[in-house]
């Protein structure tokens, strides 16, 4: 049984498909920049940013005593986490007055 089927698609069919179909993936692709490029996905960001910035922010300063208790200055902490000094002292003194 060797006879061939004839094509779904002519050559021509199958350029116009083919061109159909970029086409839509073009348009698609714009979407998705204008939507990103847009406010609402921009507060999307910065709302996740900071839910989990706050999450991170909970186990900071317990973090931070660990780090100084394993030996690092303050100032090191600061330069290794991206924070102010003053924000390191703040959070170990804090932390020191809870317990």
């Amino acid at each position: 049984m060797s006879t061939q089927e004839p094509p779904l698609f002519s050559a021509d069919e199958l350029a116009k498909e083919v061109t159909a179909l970029v086409h839509r993936y073009e348009e698609g692709q714009a979407q998705q920049r204008e939507f990103a490029a847009s406010l609402e996905f921009r507060m999307r960001h910065v709302i996740k940013a900071r839910k989990q910035w706050k999450e991170v922010e909970q186990g900071l300063p317990a973090l931070l005593v660990e780090v100084r208790d394993a030996g690092w200055e303050p100032k090191q902490i600061a330069k290794l986490f991206d924070l102010t000094e003053s924000y390191v002292y703040r959070k170990l003194r804090e932390h020191n007055a809870q317990q």
